[in-house]
Protein backbone atom coordinates (compact mmCIF):
# COMPACT_ATOMS: atom_id res chain seq x y z
CA UNK A 1 0.00 0.00 0.00
CA UNK A 2 1.70 3.41 -0.60
CA UNK A 3 2.06 6.31 1.76
CA UNK A 4 2.87 9.76 1.05
CA UNK A 5 6.19 10.80 0.54
CA UNK A 6 7.19 7.48 -1.70
CA UNK A 7 7.29 4.74 1.79
CA UNK A 8 5.73 1.67 0.80
CA UNK A 9 3.96 0.08 3.38
CA UNK A 10 2.18 -2.92 4.27
CA UNK A 11 -0.71 -3.27 6.87
CA UNK A 12 -1.10 -6.75 7.93
CA UNK A 13 -2.55 -8.41 11.01
CA UNK A 14 -0.11 -8.33 13.98
CA UNK A 15 2.02 -11.32 14.96
CA UNK A 16 3.35 -12.69 18.37
CA UNK A 17 6.70 -11.57 16.85
CA UNK A 18 5.54 -8.17 16.61
CA UNK A 19 4.33 -7.08 19.73
CA UNK A 20 7.75 -5.69 21.52
CA UNK A 21 7.86 -3.52 19.03
CA UNK A 22 4.25 -2.54 19.20
CA UNK A 23 4.65 -1.59 22.63
CA UNK A 24 7.44 0.64 22.16
CA UNK A 25 5.83 2.46 19.62
CA UNK A 26 3.06 2.82 22.25
CA UNK A 27 5.36 4.16 24.99
CA UNK A 28 7.01 6.36 23.01
CA UNK A 29 3.72 7.45 21.53
CA UNK A 30 2.22 8.01 24.99
CA UNK A 31 5.20 10.06 26.25
CA UNK A 32 5.07 12.05 23.67
CA UNK A 33 1.18 12.83 23.23
CA UNK A 34 0.88 13.40 26.92
CA UNK A 35 3.61 15.73 27.82
CA UNK A 36 2.21 16.79 30.64
CA UNK A 37 2.49 13.36 32.43
CA UNK A 38 5.22 12.27 33.84
CA UNK A 39 7.44 10.06 31.70
CA UNK A 40 7.57 7.22 34.78
CA UNK A 41 3.43 6.71 34.53
CA UNK A 42 4.02 4.88 30.95
CA UNK A 43 5.41 1.34 30.67
CA UNK A 44 6.03 -1.18 28.37
CA UNK A 45 3.44 -3.48 29.58
CA UNK A 46 0.89 -0.70 29.27
CA UNK A 47 0.27 -1.85 25.49
CA UNK A 48 -0.32 -5.06 26.41
CA UNK A 49 -3.33 -4.64 29.09
CA UNK A 50 -4.75 -1.64 26.50
CA UNK A 51 -4.77 -4.17 23.27
CA UNK A 52 -6.07 -7.36 25.32
CA UNK A 53 -9.03 -7.96 23.78
CA UNK A 54 -8.72 -5.85 20.41
CA UNK A 55 -7.61 -7.25 16.95
CA UNK A 56 -4.23 -5.43 16.03
CA UNK A 57 -2.81 -4.25 12.59
CA UNK A 58 0.25 -3.32 12.10
CA UNK A 59 2.12 -1.02 9.06
CA UNK A 60 5.49 -2.28 8.02
CA UNK A 61 8.07 -0.83 5.44
CA UNK A 62 11.24 -2.60 4.72
CA UNK A 63 10.19 -5.22 7.40
CA UNK A 64 10.43 -3.00 10.43
CA UNK A 65 6.97 -2.03 11.96
CA UNK A 66 6.69 1.55 12.22
CA UNK A 67 3.17 1.33 13.06
CA UNK A 68 -0.05 0.06 14.83
CA UNK A 69 -3.72 0.26 15.08
CA UNK A 70 -5.96 -1.59 17.69
CA UNK A 71 -9.75 -2.26 17.75
CA UNK A 72 -12.91 -3.66 19.15
CA UNK A 73 -15.08 -4.81 15.68
CA UNK A 74 -18.17 -5.97 17.75
CA UNK A 75 -18.19 -2.50 19.33
CA UNK A 76 -16.74 -0.62 16.86
CA UNK A 77 -14.44 1.15 18.54
CA UNK A 78 -10.50 1.86 17.21
CA UNK A 79 -8.84 2.43 20.59
CA UNK A 80 -5.33 2.59 19.78
CA UNK A 81 -3.43 4.59 16.88
CA UNK A 82 0.52 5.30 16.78
CA UNK A 83 2.76 5.33 14.45
CA UNK A 84 6.85 5.25 15.48
CA UNK A 85 7.99 9.06 16.03
CA UNK A 86 10.57 8.98 13.14
CA UNK A 87 7.67 7.85 10.68
CA UNK A 88 5.03 10.31 11.46
CA UNK A 89 3.77 12.49 8.44
CA UNK A 90 3.98 10.13 6.00
CA UNK A 91 0.28 9.03 5.32
CA UNK A 92 0.91 5.83 7.92
CA UNK A 93 -1.22 6.79 10.24
CA UNK A 94 -4.12 7.55 7.71
CA UNK A 95 -3.47 4.04 5.66
CA UNK A 96 -3.86 2.51 9.42
CA UNK A 97 -7.22 4.05 9.70
CA UNK A 98 -8.56 3.10 6.49
CA UNK A 99 -7.30 -0.28 7.35
CA UNK A 100 -9.30 -0.67 10.89
CA UNK A 101 -12.42 1.43 8.79
CA UNK A 102 -11.98 -1.80 6.72
CA UNK A 103 -12.22 -4.13 9.11
CA UNK A 104 -15.20 -2.31 11.28
CA UNK A 105 -17.03 -2.34 7.63
CA UNK A 106 -15.95 -0.64 5.32
CA UNK A 107 -19.16 1.78 4.41
CA UNK A 108 -19.82 2.48 7.93
CA UNK A 109 -23.30 -0.02 6.85
CA UNK A 110 -23.52 -1.47 10.65
CA UNK A 111 -23.63 2.06 12.07
CA UNK A 112 -20.53 4.34 13.54
CA UNK A 113 -17.45 3.86 14.61
CA UNK A 114 -15.64 5.43 17.32
CA UNK A 115 -12.43 6.87 18.80
CA UNK A 116 -11.49 8.93 21.65
CA UNK A 117 -8.49 11.25 21.83
CA UNK A 118 -6.93 13.01 24.95
CA UNK A 119 -8.74 16.20 24.68
CA UNK A 120 -5.15 18.27 25.54
CA UNK A 121 -3.68 16.57 22.44
CA UNK A 122 -4.15 18.92 19.75
CA UNK A 123 -2.29 17.13 17.02
CA UNK A 124 -3.86 13.94 17.19
CA UNK A 125 -7.28 15.87 16.87
CA UNK A 126 -6.37 18.01 13.82
CA UNK A 127 -5.49 14.42 12.30
CA UNK A 128 -8.37 12.39 13.05
CA UNK A 129 -11.08 15.46 11.84
CA UNK A 130 -8.66 15.71 8.70
CA UNK A 131 -9.89 12.14 8.48
CA UNK A 132 -13.26 13.10 8.33
CA UNK A 133 -14.39 11.87 11.99
CA UNK A 134 -16.25 14.60 14.19
CA UNK A 135 -16.31 14.91 17.68
CA UNK A 136 -18.99 14.24 19.61
CA UNK A 137 -18.11 15.61 23.11
CA UNK A 138 -16.86 18.85 23.62
CA UNK A 139 -13.55 19.33 24.93
CA UNK A 140 -12.86 19.20 29.09
CA UNK A 141 -10.06 21.42 30.15
CA UNK A 142 -9.75 18.50 32.79
CA UNK A 143 -5.59 16.49 32.37
CA UNK A 144 -6.92 13.63 31.31
CA UNK A 145 -10.33 14.21 29.51
CA UNK A 146 -11.28 12.37 26.03
CA UNK A 147 -12.65 13.72 23.01
CA UNK A 148 -15.35 11.31 21.46
CA UNK A 149 -14.91 11.34 17.70
CA UNK A 150 -17.39 9.29 15.48
CA UNK A 151 -17.08 9.02 11.72
CA UNK A 152 -20.68 8.17 10.46
CA UNK A 153 -19.74 7.97 7.02
CA UNK A 154 -17.12 6.58 4.80
CA UNK A 155 -14.66 9.62 3.93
Amino acid sequence: MPASQGVRIAIRSARAADQARCAEIFLDGRRAAFPWQPADRFGLDDYYDCVREDIVLVAESDGAVVGFVSLDPQARVIHNLFIAPDWHKRGIGSALLRAALDRLGGSLRHGPAELACAARNAAARAFYERNGWTPVTAASSQPDALVLYRLSRAG
